[in-house]
């Protein structure tokens, strides 16, 4: 028994209430009885228990709490894979986003370089155009000037030298030597090159020796010049040419023109451009520096030319360089001999005294060329 409670009434009935533990293991009736020993009397009541009083724990309970932790631990790492594939996924396509977006870079710089090489290519080709329609008249570098001209082999003729002049035996260079026939020391000890030039672009290259004290002059005359006894070298007289007389470097002209250079020519180039029924032009460049030294404008009825050779003492000697160039159009050499048809002319210091300097011009900047080689410009 847990608890037993008497209570009596006005009317003298007692009411008891009773209160005991039932075990899980107890079955069957639990009896409850009241006794008067005095009158005898005695009330019982039965109260039946079915067996199990408590239902047993089910089996499946644990069956399902594993069940339930296994999906559970299920379900977490199917999260967890889900999400790893998904954060993969995300990866991989911001990659490839990546990469699709580096492409498209690549691409438009791609379409930016071909797009800055044509417009390149084009203003390339249009300073192409207008220099080879004013590279005539452009004072430029003998480096650009070359591109247009072809090298002309140049050889002696020993057979138009003074007698005070001697040829090399390779005909390549001609120094002086003392050994003046009677009447010849009143004439101007000059040779000529052989083979004439009637129309095309061509150079050659003579390298001065000894120049600080000996007297010279190079350059190229008609092929009718009367070279016999004392003459001008004067452009109306068939001569075109520059020379150092004195200490000073003039112009063969009627002036005299004293040329002021930035230094003095070791060696110069004579650029000859001939075109059949067009003016043409006599250049000359200092080739040490690639500068313009001075320049002749030759008539259209120049006819034959011969390059021409000068000197005026021991104190020097020229020699024509050997040279290679690039295709150009290709003069035309006529070997015919010189014919002297001019009178004879003397020679006075009066044409050389006095001039305005000129010195080697450089593009400006209206020329539409830019400051940098040839083979950028002729790729």
């Amino acid at each position: 028994m847990f608890s037993e409670t008497y209570a009596q009434d006005a009317e003298g009935l007692y009411s008891v209430e009773a209160a005991l533990v039932v075990r899980d293991s107890s079955s069957g009736n639990v009896t409850c009885s009241v006794l008067n020993p005095i009158l005898g009397q005695e009330k019982v009541m039965a109260i039946f228990i079915p067996e199990p009083f408590f239902p047993q724990t089910s089996p499946w309970k644990p069956a399902f709490m594993v069940t339930l932790t296994v999906l559970t631990l299920l379900i977490f790492g199917a999260a967890y894979y889900t999400k790893r594939e998904h954060t993969a996924k995300q990866q991989e396509r911001q990659e490839w986003e990546k990469l699709h977006r580096d492409k498209e870079e690549d691409q438009q710089t791609k379409e930016k370089v071909l797009k800055d090489r044509g417009e390149l290519q084009a203003d390339l080709d249009w300073r192409k155009s207008v220099y080879l329609s004013a590279w005539r008249k452009a004072q430029l570098y003998a480096d650009w000037r070359k591109k247009m001209f072809q090298a002309l082999s140049v050889t002696l003729d020993p057979e138009s030298a003074h007698p005070n002049l001697a040829v090399s035996d390779e005909k390549t260079s001609v120094t002086w030597k003392d050994t003046c026939e009677i009447g010849e020391e009143s004439s101007v000890p000059s040779v000529l090159g052989c083979g004439a030039i009637t129309s095309g672009c061509c150079f050659w290259e003579v390298e001065i020796s000894k120049r600080s004290r000996g007297e010279w002059a190079l350059g190229v005359c008609r092929g009718d010049v009367n070279r016999e006894g004392w003459y001008k070298e004067l452009p109306e007289k068939g001569f075109w040419a520059v020379g150092k007389y004195g200490k000073s470097l003039c112009a063969c002209d009627r002036s005299g023109t004293q040329l002021s250079l930035r230094q003095f020519p070791h060696r110069i180039g004579i650029f000859l451009d001939l075109k059949e029924g067009e003016e043409g032009e006599v250049s000359f460049y200092n080739m040490t520096d690639g500068s313009h030294i001075f320049s002749f404008s030759l008539a259209s009825s120049s006819g034959t030319l011969f390059p021409y050779f000068r000197l005026s003492s021991e104190d020097v000697f020229l020699t024509i360089c050997s040279i290679v160039s690039g295709p150009a159009e290709t003069p035309v050499p006529l070997n015919n001999p010189p014919s002297s048809l001019e009178e004879p002319m003397s020679l006075s210091e009066e044409g050389f005294s006095s001039g305005s300097g000129v010195d080697g011009a450089l593009p400006g900047a209206e020329s539409p060329l830019l400051s940098c080689s040839p083979e950028a410009m002729f790729p």
